[in-house]
């Protein structure tokens, strides 16, 4: 009987985690459909086709669901580009890979991403906890800096995680502002420069770790 038991609970345990899926999935797309200043618990709903009451019986409030979806399109963007990240060991080998972080949005995330982190008010524990959840990124981008900068003197002298933390608002706030303005071409323009500078600073940090003048 308690197998049985345990078994029963497993099941319960599986159908509710598909259901939170099914809720986080409504609401990622409702977001990348009207933003968030369309998104509610009756829009999600209506998007998923289930009952609205069930946003707040497994989520408590539209708030947690909103920070449950920011989190699921933050892990599936750091799943694809991880592996690549982990692999940068050149500034201009960072710049590539912002660039094709910029171009990919098979499934939306990047625009769900920028429409929750820009509709919400900065104040209160939420944006602490967007910031949390955007972290990781700091993270992969401090490593990609270290390997990139290792052996040399600017490796010694850049802050790197407060670098870090500046390339990935900076990112943020270029697809921002991307999203406001999709005609905009200077988004394109800002991200060559970036690469432009990066190939230039390449040789100068190689030039640091031998201590041959940079050509």
């Amino acid at each position: 009987m308690e197998v049985m038991g345990t078994t029963g609970e497993r099941r319960r345990s599986r159908a509710g985690n598909e259901t939170r899926d099914r809720i986080v999935d409504a609401a990622l797309e409702t977001v990348r459909a009207g933003g968030l200043v369309g998104t509610s618990a009756r829009a999600i709903a209506r998007t998923g086709d289930f009952n609205q009451a069930l946003v707040f019986y497994h989520f408590g409030s539209i708030e947690e669901l909103l920070l449950a979806a920011l989190q699921r399109a933050n892990d599936r963007r750091m799943e694809r580009f991880r592996p690549r990240l982990e692999e940068v060991d050149s500034l201009a080998g960072l710049v590539e890979v912002a660039i094709d972080l910029k171009r990919d949005d098979v499934d939306g995330d990047q625009s769900a991403l920028t429409a929750l982190v820009a509709g919400w008010p900065s104040d209160g524990d939420v944006g602490k906890r967007i910031v949390e959840i955007l972290r990781p990124w700091d993270d992969l981008v401090e490593a990609a800096l270290r390997r990139s900068l290792d052996g040399s003197v600017l490796g010694q002298v850049v802050p790197t995680g407060d670098l870090a933390h500046a390339i990935s608002c900076l990112f943020i706030g270029i697809e921002l502002m991307g999203r406001l303005d999709q005609g905009d071409e200077r988004t394109v323009a800002l991200f060559e420069s970036l690469a432009g500078a990066a190939h230039l600073v390449g040789p100068l940090v190689q030039a640091m770790r031998s201590g041959t003048p940079a050509r």
